[in-house]
């Protein structure tokens, strides 16, 4: 269209210039310019130097995120990249980017990632469509995840864990975790956030559960957690010289991909259940000390962690310090915080 144009224009180069002539000089002495004006490669420049500043201004529409706004279509359309080597050498094949061949990340409602597996076999169209879908649900999921951690660090604070035992919790906690005792009669509680147990009904281990990774997610194989139970008010909350006193502590438990992921009453031990560095030992507050608060923290970590063990934790469980054994061992913050409490009967 504009080599059509130009070229109309050209054939009529005396007119064009002429009229030039007139809107730049028109009671000026400049007739050498009005010649040149009139030759029939003016015109083209001319046309080149208006289309300039419309080509600029279409420039000026692209976005940080990388896309223009076509004016023909009023959609948004990918910066053109640099061309690959293959296609500067005229050979006709293209490379895309790593993040274009990977595709987006997928946020599982555990807070845990993971990719499409099948990206590679979409059409342009499946996966704009795709893209669309997965950005909206990826915010929701991250919206209830942020609301679950709120209301963790609101239910800890009010009962002083937040500061007494830890200072903070995970920026993706789990989505939930699931603690239950089971006393002589059988009579099977599940715990809830500071509710008060009897010695007699938490005295043997209780099955912590934890929701699995989700499929295709990278925690499947290469995730751990580990489990710690403390009393932050040995022998009692006003005067906590023995602040935490250790009851039970289970490193490297496997996150194998199962829905739910279980230790203790009845559950393996060893292998894919951990490693028990501390066994489980029921409450003991002692009598006139009031409530104490027995806190379960489980940390998600990516390398195992038994062979930095104090083998003496066994033994020695009056003032276990956390936060030293979280530094040592690269823990962090915990991903999940359940607790109840207990006294001497």
């Amino acid at each position: 269209f504009f080599t059509t144009f130009a070229l109309r224009i050209a054939n009529q180069g005396s007119e064009v210039g002429t009229m030039a002539g007139i809107l730049v000089a028109p009671n000026l002495r400049l007739q050498p310019a009005v010649r040149l004006l009139r030759a029939p490669f003016v015109p083209l420049l001319l046309l080149v130097v208006l289309c300039s500043p419309a080509m600029a201004a279409g420039d000026e529409s692209c976005t940080a995120e990388g896309t223009c706004s076509g004016s023909r279509t009023g959609t948004d359309q990918p910066l053109p990249g640099l061309p690959s080597t293959d296609e500067a050498t005229g050979t006709g094949r293209t490379t895309t980017s790593l993040a274009d061949q990977m595709g987006p990340m997928v946020i599982n409602e555990d807070g845990t990632m993971k990719r499409i597996a099948n990206w590679g076999e979409m059409t342009e169209v499946e996966r704009a469509n795709t893209i669309r879908v997965i950005s909206k649900r990826n915010a929701k999921r991250i919206e209830t995840l942020k609301k679950a951690r709120e209301e963790m660090v609101n239910a800890l604070s009010a009962a002083a864990i937040i500061p007494d035992v830890i200072a903070d919790v995970d920026d993706t906690p789990l989505r939930s975790t699931f603690i239950s005792y089971t006393g002589p009669d059988s009579t099977r509680i599940e715990l809830e956030n500071g509710i008060e147990l009897s010695q007699e009904l938490s005295a043997q281990e209780p099955v912590v559960s934890w929701p699995g990774p989700a499929a295709g997610s990278a925690d499947t194989d290469s995730s751990f957690m580990t489990v710690i139970m403390l009393d932050p008010d040995a022998p009692s909350r006003g005067a906590p010289q023995f602040r935490n006193w250790l009851h039970w502590l289970v490193v490297d438990v496997q996150n194998f991909g199962g829905d739910i992921i279980s230790i203790g009453l009845d559950q393996p031990k060893g292998g894919d259940g951990g490693k028990e560095i501390a066994s489980y030992k029921g409450p003991t507050p002692p009598k006139g000390t009031g409530l104490h608060r027995y806190v379960f923290l489980l940390f998600r970590h990516t390398t195992r962690i038994a062979d930095t063990m104090d083998t003496t934790l066994e033994q020695n469980r009056a003032s276990f310090n956390l936060r030293e054994f979280t530094e040592a061992t690269g823990l962090g913050a915990p991903s999940s915080v359940m607790f109840f409490t207990c006294q001497s009967q």
